[in-house]
């Protein structure tokens, strides 16, 4: 009985002892610096147990991120040649399996256990951290404001028309952004936030008043105007009409002849802005047309200069004007099951997938 009892102690001992090293390994675990190449030819140096967007950020590399770490967003990817772990639960969630198969991983998930090579898109490369200050706030609906910022350091900003910046307003939580200002004014950018109802950043950021400093990485993406000499339709859902901005302006001041057409889309007409500026641009430039639709209006409205805002969904104003098999391709910006009528009204109207860009929020 007693040779029983030791043996029953001696194996708890050892399974305490498994769960403490356990344990150990993977919350407490001591880490030596590791190398990290980088596309190749960047090397540096980290110390490990970091994620590799904590380990970049480190060295002035800027990940994108719009979910504060929390790996649901899936902007973040990278591409492990060598250091690979397996996938956590959420990048299988998120990622494609091919993706995974290829070593694809979360930035913010996998952390560095060794030294590792990876590879990311070249234009991160370039991304930089900006300070700026508020210049101007401007409600635009009942919970949109625009944010104009005038650049601090650096003094300028270049992207492309329909990228995005991320803003960090609290540690740990980012999100993303378009850029609603349009790229011929380098020394300051907008941002058009919705307010959403608990969320961190958006409720920080319109708590900010006039003179206040903000500062965000950018820029982001490869929802940009692309450049020949298709028609481009443009569509928006509420607060997605600000990328849109950039895109339109460039169109019509610097691809001379190109043809734009914007179609927008929102609940009810307090939920819409900035459209009177775009009923004004449909005189003063031929090859630009504008086709707003409210989906939750039962009568068709009608502006004080006579312009139409149809009922019902976008994707059907997009189905009733756009022409069959027009030479054009399309950037949606809204939200997802927006896009995702509007996709397939697009494809039916013959419109070539490769030529449909679009940003889901």
């Amino acid at each position: 009985m007693t040779y029983l009892f030791s043996l029953m102690v001696m194996n708890g001992l050892i399974v305490l002892i498994l769960v403490l090293l356990i344990l150990i390994k993977r919350y407490i675990a001591v880490y030596d610096d590791y190398s990290v190449t980088i596309n190749g030819d960047m090397e540096i140096t980290v110390h490990g147990g970091q994620t590799i967007v904590s380990s970049l950020t480190q060295s002035k590399i800027f990940l994108p991120s719009a979910c504060g770490g929390k790996g649901t967003c899936g902007l973040c990817q990278v591409k492990v040649v060598e250091g690979l772990t397996d996938p956590l639960s959420i990048e299988e969630a998120v990622l494609p399996y091919k993706d995974i198969i290829e070593g694809k991983r979360l930035g913010c998930q996998t952390k560095v256990r060794g030294d590792m090579k990876i590879e990311v898109p070249e234009e991160y490369l370039s991304v930089k951290e900006y300070r700026g200050s508020i210049s101007n706030i401007v409600t635009l609906t009942h919970d949109i404001n625009r944010f104009d910022i005038d650049l601090i350091e650096p003094k300028e900003i270049d992207f492309k028309s329909g990228q995005y910046v991320v803003v960090e307003p609290i540690p740990g939580e980012t999100r993303a952004y378009s850029i609603a200002s349009i790229r011929r004014r380098r020394e300051k950018i907008s941002l058009e936030v919705k307010k959403i109802p608990n969320g961190i950043c958006s409720t920080y950021l319109h708590a900010l008043k006039e003179k206040d400093e903000l500062n965000f990485y950018g820029p982001y993406g490869d929802f940009y105007l692309r450049k020949n000499d298709h028609k481009v339709v443009c569509v928006a859902g509420g607060v997605g009409l600000a990328p849109m901005k950039s895109i339109i302006d460039e169109v019509i001041n610097e691809h001379q002849g190109r043809r734009v057409e914007l179609y927008y889309g929102a609940r009810t007409i307090d939920d819409m802005y900035d459209y009177e500026k775009y009923i004004s641009m449909t005189g003063k430039h031929e090859n630009f047309k504008f086709y707003p639709a409210l989906s939750e209006v039962e009568e068709v409205l009608h502006h004080p200069t006579g312009f139409v805002f149809d009922t019902g969904f976008i994707n059907n104003e997009i189905a009733s004007k756009l022409k069959n098999g027009d030479d054009c391709e399309a950037y949606l910006c809204g939200p997802p099951v927006m896009i995702d009528f509007s996709i397939q009204t697009l494809r039916d109207k013959g419109v070539p997938e490769e030529r449909i860009f679009y940003d889901k929020f």
